[in-house]
């Protein structure tokens, strides 16, 4: 017995959406959309669409939002500049830091893992300037309850 395979098509909305609004199917019937389909867009409750907000802006409006995250990106850097050189010039590092609370550990690798949606880890762990060993084996660790040992090997 031979199997027929069915193709969906696809169709772009604001054909469906001209159809539904005029209630006229010709449109749709001289691109090639079946009369089946386009009768069912007439008769079809409009589904709910999901968007981004911009998309329903216009040109001056987006403009303005660019312009204002311009200078929170501005002002953002400028704090992460800040705060860069004052952890260099303290010296700071987890390298030679120990982090004996669990609970703050947790929070830090909690940050690292969500900072990873925007940053590659490798650049996560350079401006903490925490070792990828070390990372790794606090993250092996989180399941034995995070200890925070001495030695090199755990440190």
């Amino acid at each position: 017995m031979a199997s027929t395979t069915r193709f969906q098509r696809k169709y772009d909305h604001r054909l469906r959406e001209l159809v539904r609004a005029t209630g006229n199917i010709e449109v749709a019937l001289q691109r090639g959309v079946p009369p089946s389909t386009a009768r069912g867009w007439v008769r079809g409750t409009q589904a709910d669409v999901v968007t981004i907000d911009v998309a329903d802006m216009n040109v001056q409006q987006l403009q303005q939002e660019i312009l204002t995250l311009r200078k929170r990106v501005e002002r953002l850097v400028t704090l992460f500049r800040l705060v860069m050189i004052l952890l260099k010039i303290a010296g700071f590092s987890l390298a030679n830091a120990r982090i004996p609370i669990q609970a703050e550990k947790r929070k830090l690798l909690r940050a690292i893992e969500r900072s990873q949606s925007v940053l590659p880890l490798r650049i996560v762990l350079g401006v903490l300037r925490l070792s990828p060993s070390r990372y790794h084996s606090w993250k092996r660790e989180e399941e034995c309850g995070l200890e925070d040992m001495q030695s090199q090997h755990h440190g």
